[in-house]
């Protein structure tokens, strides 16, 4: 057989993998993170608590970003042809909603495990500066960065038969691939979760020494797990993602190589799928 036509069986497993994992991760990450939401917002133990408040707003990122991701994926398989492909505006627009979920979800962990940090702190002034009142601010500033931030997508991304929906602008491209994903949305948060929440792991370990109730310690030991195993989740499911997204923008699409092509699509379907697991995971 022809490379084109053993090209075109191998984009056809991935295409498969991406049905399949897409239907897996929607129908866990709805219950997954509607159970989360449920959780924080009606027992009283959480009520007030910043932690609390980040993973409801993560877990709202969560379904907003598996609804838009996997509907329209699914939605190839029911209708014989995809949308994305068809309509440019639908290509900006969906390609733009998935960045602004994406990055809401991203800071929400990052602030968390930072007020885990705070609010566990032997020092009073650090302690003092952990409030929902900040968690209020920061998730508005959250959310108006995404947006903001997120229109460079909407601007320049096109359709191409080669790699589908995604930005093919030069300029975009370099910009993405130097800086947004190997720093913005990989490195700074790793450093940043990874740092405070093995630095609040410490803090809990320490909390005997501060005239808290046992209750509130108890809590703070939960919390501080919870936040400690998101990020670890967050790590192993990140890295891979961000490694096949920085060789998918330096791939040339000019030229006639369809294997090449082919068995990128179909290694980056598998870890798009377990990156998007990270939303589910909860």
């Amino acid at each position: 057989m022809s490379s084109p036509i053993i090209a075109q069986q191998i984009r056809g497993i991935g295409e498969m993998h991406m049905f399949y994992a897409g239907i897996f991760n929607l129908i866990f990450g709805i219950i997954g993170n509607i159970s989360i939401i449920l959780v924080f917002t009606t027992l009283r133990v959480f009520k007030g608590n910043q932690s609390a408040f980040y993973l409801t707003v993560e877990s709202i990122s969560n379904i907003g970003l598996l609804f838009t991701i996997y509907l329209s994926k699914i939605l190839i398989d029911i209708l014989g042809y995809d949308p994305v492909l068809i309509s440019l505006n639908w290509c900006k627009i969906r390609t733009m909603i998935i960045q602004i979920f994406g990055l809401c979800s991203l800071s929400s962990v990052c602030f968390l495990s930072i007020d885990q940090y705070l609010s566990t702190n032997l020092q009073y002034f650090w302690r003092q500066m952990s409030t929902l009142k900040l968690a209020y601010y920061l998730t508005f500033f959250n959310i108006c960065f995404a947006i903001l931030h997120s229109t460079i997508f909407f601007i320049f991304s096109e359709n191409q038969l080669s790699m589908g929906c995604t930005v093919y602008n030069p300029i975009a491209k370099y910009y993405l691939a130097f800086f947004y994903y190997p720093i913005l949305t990989s490195t700074l948060p790793l450093i940043i979760t990874a740092t405070t929440s093995l630095l609040a792991y410490r803090n809990v370990r320490r909390i005997i020494r501060r005239q808290v109730s046992v209750a509130r310690r108890r809590l703070d030991h939960q919390m501080t797990a919870m936040t400690l195993a998101r990020v670890i989740v967050f790590v192993i499911c990140g890295v891979p993602f961000i490694c096949i997204s920085l060789y998918e923008f330096n791939i040339n699409t000019s030229e006639d190589n369809y294997m090449q092509l082919a068995i990128v699509y179909l290694v980056s379907s598998i870890f798009h799928s377990f990156f998007y697991t990270n939303f589910v995971i909860n």
